[in-house]
């Protein structure tokens, strides 16, 4: 009957069962999120959820007689939860829709009903089915009082050892209740009328044996009726709200179906029970593999050493040269050889063309290159000691020319081409 009256689009809901399936939406989608990030899983919770909390939205607003347009207030909250939470939005963000959604399923709970009607675990439709025992929750029971005539244990007892009693005492006793003026009154029983009664009797103790049996028998079966009896509910306060009457018509439906609601109880722990082990399965392996992908990486750069990158500041100078900063080194760049890559000097070996063994300016002072290369874009490159850069760097500013691998390079204009770059002018100022 609950599946049924979920699907229902023709019923009412009170504002309460709708605040409560629309928590339990939220909760659902939080749970998946948790357990099954950026899964497929949580989209096909959300697509479950909207049908259900869409129609007990459009009950409630039946029930308020409010236009059925209003559903998307809460249909669009749990939508957006539900895509947010599969593309694995912040924390904050999914705070923040899950908090605004009850809030939208409050705004439509808190319409004022206009059906004066009953409502069974807070729904009322065509799906709704009455109890066998509802009559019951309607009738007080009266405590009876031992003795009086309507007591089921008095009957018990009666008929155990009823006829065996004398004819004139069940003469005695009919009289006794015919004469007797309301259903509460007691049985008058002269003593002498027992002593009789008792004297009748079989002296047998199979008998005393079979009285007692049906007397415990009377009470197991009066203990078993009032456990499973239902609670008393006053359909009056019922109407008007009283939290303690819901409770108690929950209560009931609950000891009506307690063997389906202990079966659903074994088949979600199940279900939490499994998803909490993949969950944890996943975490292990995910950890492992992490691990093992960085033992991985540690073992590929074990050893190598990875070449700086460093920015070159170039300055043209006016003859149709270049001179550069990479880091500490000085580089004097310029156009014109011809031929493959090569290196043509080395300081360190001494070997290669001579002509590029000294740079030497107009004034006669001369400066050894490190390496001297052509590239393979036709450039050839001289490459200095950082302990030679700043003096090599005014000389430029301020001589007139320098020679360099049979080139002769005239320096006129270099110093306003050189204080344009603020590197090479912090190395002039000093």
């Amino acid at each position: 009957m609950l599946v049924k009256t979920l699907l229902c689009h023709e019923g009412r809901d009170t504002g309460l069962r709708l605040m409560v399936i629309v928590f339990a939406a939220f909760a659902l989608l939080s749970l998946a999120a948790m357990v099954f990030p950026a899964s497929i899983i949580i989209l096909i919770f959300t697509l479950v959820s909207l049908p259900i909390v869409g129609l007990s939205a459009i009950r409630r607003l039946y029930d308020a007689n409010k236009t059925i347009k209003l559903v998307t207030v809460c249909i669009l909250p749990v939508f957006i939860f539900g895509v947010s939470a599969y593309f694995m939005a912040p924390f904050g963000a999914l705070a923040g829709l899950f908090l605004f959604g009850l809030a939208c399923g409050a705004y439509l709970s808190f319409l004022p009903s206009k059906n004066n009607i009953q409502y069974e675990l807070g729904y009322n439709g065509p799906n709704l089915v009455v109890s066998a025992t509802s009559n019951s929750m309607h009738q007080r029971q009266d405590p009876v009082i031992k003795g009086q005539h309507s007591s089921p244990l008095t009957d018990a007892s009666s008929n155990s050892f009823g006829h065996e009693l004398t004819p004139h005492v069940e003469r005695d006793n009919k009289a006794d209740q015919s004469s007797a003026p309301t259903m509460h009154s007691t049985v008058d029983v002269d003593p002498d009328d027992i002593e009789d009664a008792e004297d009748d009797l079989p002296n047998e103790p199979h008998l005393a044996h079979h009285v007692d049996d049906d007397l415990s028998t009377g009470l197991f079966a009066a203990t078993r009726e009032r456990v499973h009896q239902p609670l008393y509910v006053d359909q009056d306060a019922l109407k008007s709200g009283s939290i303690t009457e819901l409770a108690k018509s929950w209560i009931n439906v609950a000891k009506l179906h307690q063997l389906k609601l202990i079966l659903a109880g074994k088949i979600i722990a199940a279900i939490g029970i499994a998803c909490a082990l993949i969950y944890l399965v996943m975490a292990l392996v995910n950890a492992i593999s992490s691990s093992d992908s960085d033992d991985i990486d540690a073992e590929m750069t074990q050893g190598v050493i990875e070449p700086v990158s460093m920015t070159r500041q170039m300055v043209k100078l006016p003859d149709g040269f270049w001179l550069a900063l990479e880091g500490d080194v000085l580089i004097l760049r310029w156009l014109g050889d011809a031929g493959d890559a090569q290196n043509l000097w080395r300081l360190a070996s001494a070997v290669g063309d001579q002509t590029c063994a000294h740079l030497a300016f107009n004034d006669g002072s001369q400066f050894r290159p490190l390496t001297v290369d052509l590239l393979a874009d036709g450039a050839t490159e001289a490459r200095f000691s950082p302990l030679d850069k700043n003096v090599m760097v005014n000389n430029v500013a301020l001589r007139g020319s320098f020679k360099l691998c049979g080139y002769e390079f005239s320096l006129k204009g270099s110093q306003a081409a050189l204080m344009q770059n603020p590197q090479f002018e912090s190395l002039l100022s000093q």
